[in-house]
């Protein structure tokens, strides 16, 4: 059964065109996908994430279960901190990407993808020993992002927590339009912004206070559509797509995000990877026609020979042409500059590879 968020009514008076996604049926855009990417990259928009997981892990063997499971250093975070890691198989495939929060040193929450929460919690659970407790609460919270250079100043009028004082990756508890949210400074856009989860009653009430005090600002409400195009401008990653059960994180680009020497599940296969080498490279490429769009799928040859596979392609709003990620082998060796041809259904199109990530916010 296809899934609602707490905010679906809220959609649909705002007019959003709706698509299932994940098991949920979500915005995929509400004026339309170009105008609302360029609203958060020029001023903020506003997003329903409430699809997202929560799970806590809490107790005194929280941290073991965390050192023991994630690609990232748990044991690094202090109180009101959040980071970046991933889950990974024995054989370093990858089964989730999420960003830990550490509330206490006993209780943590994992924020994971809409897609994989049933067999985020259940491997989690397999991991577990006395002294720890595992709640999914992901019914219970709902998840809003406000993405922008303009997103501070328009959250400022609805909450008093100092946000110049919210460094990124780091989480704040505090009131939001005078509900009880915990306010993170982090996103999936490339732009300035926060997270804020809510109790999921409260998730429309908060939606709604910050599109009417943000207005004035050029706040509107985007889609999964935008959340999309904004997030390969920035080159991050989508599970199902750069990430998955068949990729690593090392071919994905995140070794920041491994930290070895910990005895982590799938470590010793990173750490083989690292050593010997042959794995794949994710890489940035356009095609040169500016018009033709590579796709999720998509061949990549180099001298007629077949070197990768397109995992993210889609028109990029910021750049007024169509951009993609692919997976090449590394042993083709590409650098910026190299040209390549991408078989598109029945012709092949000429690409250039372009450095990663296409998009950079200078301020």
């Amino acid at each position: 059964m296809v899934k609602r968020t707490p905010l679906y009514s809220l959609h649909r008076v705002l007019g959003a065109r709706m698509t299932e996604f994940a098991g949920f049926t979500m915005p995929l855009s509400y004026r339309g996908i170009i105008e609302e990417h360029l609203a958060v990259r020029s001023a903020a928009g506003i997003f329903d994430l409430s699809h997202m997981g929560e799970i806590e892990l809490r107790g005194d063997a929280a941290l073991a279960i965390l050192e023991h499971t994630l690609t990232n250093s748990a044991k690094r975070l202090a109180d009101g901190q959040a980071q970046y890691t991933l889950l990974c198989t024995d054989d370093g495939g990858t089964l989730d990407d999420l960003i830990l929060y550490r509330f206490e040193a006993d209780r943590y929450m994992l924020c994971v993808n809409a897609a994989n929460i049933a067999s985020d919690r259940e491997w989690l659970g397999r991991q577990s020993r006395p002294g720890a407790e595992l709640v999914d609460m992901s019914d219970d919270i709902g998840l809003l992002a406000i993405q922008g250079p303009k997103a501070a100043l328009i959250l400022s009028k609805v909450t008093p927590l100092p946000l110049n004082r919210i460094r990124r990756f780091h989480a704040q508890s505090g009131d939001v339009a005078s509900y009880s949210c915990l306010v993170a400074r982090t996103g999936y856009t490339g732009e300035d912004g926060f997270e804020i989860f809510v109790a999921a009653q409260y998730a429309a009430a908060v939606f709604a206070a910050l599109l009417d005090c943000g207005a004035a600002e050029g706040l509107i409400p985007c889609g999964l559509g935008a959340r999309d195009t904004l997030r390969m401008e920035a080159g991050l990653p989508l599970y199902g797509h750069e990430l998955n059960r068949d990729i690593s994180p090392l071919e994905a680009g995140l070794a920041p995000f491994v930290k070895f020497g910990r005895g982590f599940i799938g470590e010793a296969a990173l750490a083989a990877q690292r050593i010997q080498g042959g794995i794949r490279q994710l890489v940035g490429i356009q095609t040169d026609d500016g018009k033709i769009i590579a796709r999720q799928g998509h061949r990549l040859k180099q001298d007629g020979k077949q070197i990768g596979v397109v995992t993210s392609g889609t028109f990029a709003p910021s750049f007024k042409r169509p951009l993609a990620m692919a997976l090449v082998h590394s042993n083709a060796k590409l650098k910026t500059g190299d040209r390549l041809t991408v078989d598109i259904r029945d012709r092949s199109a000429a690409a250039t590879i372009v450095p990663l990530p296409f998009y950079r916010r200078t301020s």
